[in-house]
């Protein structure tokens, strides 16, 4: 596969850290989202089960399957399967979702089953439960329209997101397992939540939490007595040296009363809410910021 653009073909595809799949998890890209294919480093260039340098919209980089990948622009490249008209863009909006080869739950097991926010392509409305959808090799399959909304349209002046989209979509992950480099509802890190909740409304964010904390499109919250829901609290490693200097190594969102989500290995390594006022994440602390127009 040549540099260029493709599109996610398996549930999660998992991008590392560097060319070996036994190294750290870096990152994730989720059903139908669109890669960037830089030209690749020598080390990457070999047989089809090789792995790829990629690239996601955040921007972010890590090393892929090639056959978790389709080429092209997915869906969008085989509007030519529906003469006079694009396919729809559809977002799952259930924690996971299964996709069949007919529009019969007791026919067969699903071909997939897909995360929060997968993408797909709308080519039918079967009947007032099943759609047709396109997957990335331009195959069809149905999905039950109660897992899936439109994904909304670009408008040419792009309103901002609300602080309710944003704590929605945060909420739509609790429970979900803490895995580090994980952007799905198989598994999260506490950034990941952060750009996926983010993502949902719209904005695409920095990946990694340091990064987040220095995002542009933020402004800084100097008080805890001042901060609202949708904040972006940040803390400290929990085993920092003492005197080392502070490094921000955790994030959560604050939902009001006192209270933020986040993705977690404290007390329970799922998303869940925690008490700000809590002495170790008092301890933890470095600060907050709000995004621009919350």
């Amino acid at each position: 596969m040549l540099a260029g653009q493709a599109v996610v073909s398996v549930p999660v595809a998992h991008l590392y850290e560097r060319a070996d799949p036994r190294g750290p998890l870096a990152d994730q890209a989720l059903f139908g989202e669109h890669v960037r294919i830089p030209p690749q480093p020598a080390a990457c260039q070999g047989p089809s089960d090789a792995l790829l340098l990629v690239q996601t919209a955040a921007p972010y980089q890590g090393y892929v399957a090639v056959d978790a990948l389709a080429p092209g622009a997915g869906p969008k490249s085989a509007a030519s399967l529906f003469p006079g008209r694009e396919p729809v863009p559809l977002r799952v909006t259930s924690r996971l979702a299964n996709v069949f080869r007919t529009p019969d739950v007791t026919a067969a097991n699903p071909v997939l089953v897909l995360p929060l926010q997968s993408e797909l392509a709308l080519s039918e409305v079967v009947s007032a439960r099943w759609l047709k959808v396109l997957l990335p090799d331009a195959s069809a399959a149905y999905i039950q329209r109660g897992d899936v909304e439109p994904v909304p349209s670009a408008p040419s002046a792009p309103s901002a997101p609300t602080v309710a989209c944003l704590l929605s979509a945060a909420q739509r992950y609790e429970g979900t397992p803490y895995l580090w480099g994980g952007r799905s509802t198989l598994g999260i890190d506490c950034s990941g939540l952060v750009s996926s909740a983010f993502a949902a409304c719209g904005v695409i964010t920095p990946r990694d939490a340091g990064p987040q904390m220095d995002w542009s499109e933020t402004v800084s919250v100097e008080k805890q007595s001042a901060l609202r829901p949708g904040d972006l609290v940040f803390f400290a490693s929990a085993d920092a040296p003492p005197g080392s200097p502070p490094k921000v190594a955790h994030v959560g969102i604050f939902v009001g009363g006192g209270r933020f989500v986040h993705a977690t290995t404290s007390d329970r390594p799922v998303v869940h809410e925690s008490v700000l006022a809590q002495p170790e994440w008092q301890r933890r602390y470095l600060g907050a910021r709000r995004y621009k127009t919350f």
